[in-house]
């Protein structure tokens, strides 16, 4: 089954600064542009607002609920926690990108770049990855309807996760760790040509060269 992507259309909005995500603010309607120094922005909730060219690194526990970013550069993200609903990411790079225990439903993340990003306990529902480059992903939380298109990621470890309806086959990878967690799965042929070794060790089968 596909992912669930609701569209939504921001409507005009206000300028923003970093000062008006830290300490755990409500925020709606604006636009944060242009900012260099590392946003703090925890327990912070925006919706309906559109970050563009924004340094962000800290936004553990944080609830984004329609918002837009685009042009972020991450060279370290905390989110864990953080709640994302309906949420656009585009032409970003995230060194790491920390979403353990966080909740993602309905997010779209387009030509993004990551070194890690890591979903250990978290619950993704209804995302999908598009032109996506990858070091790793870490898939051990809930993952679900979950669609990878034209990406690519070294390794992918599955060790922990619970995947359901998780459509793989567009994304290239060459190590697959944690394959007894694989269940719930869509590879293509060639995928499964390159996890066969791995899955014949797994099993204990012997193969004759």
């Amino acid at each position: 089954m596909a992912p669930k992507i609701r569209t939504f259309t921001l409507p005009e909005l206000a300028a923003g600064y970093a000062g008006d995500l830290s300490g755990g603010e409500y925020v709606e309607l604006l636009r944060f542009a242009n900012i260099d120094d590392p946003v703090q922005a925890d327990d912070a909730r925006a919706e309906e607002c559109l970050f563009t060219s924004v340094a962000l690194e800290n936004l553990r526990n944080a609830r984004l609920l329609q918002c837009e970013l685009e042009q972020i550069n991450a060279p370290s993200l905390n989110a864990a926690g953080a709640f994302f609903n309906d949420v656009r990411v585009e032409h970003s790079r995230f060194g790491s990108a920390d979403f353990a225990e966080a909740e993602l439903d309905g997010v779209v993340f387009e030509n993004c770049k990551f070194g890690w990003l890591n979903l250990r306990q978290a619950k993704v529902r209804d995302v999908v990855f598009r032109h996506c480059q990858f070091e790793e992903i870490d898939f051990g939380g809930q993952i679900q309807r979950v669609e990878f298109i034209d990406s690519r990621s070294t390794v992918i470890n599955c060790a922990g996760a619970q995947l359901r309806d998780v459509d793989l086959q567009g994304l290239d990878f060459t190590q697959a760790d944690g394959l007894e967690n694989m269940r719930g799965a869509r590879i293509n042929t060639l995928q499964l040509s390159l996890l066969a070794e791995d899955m014949a060790k797994h099993l204990g089968i012997k193969v004759a060269q």
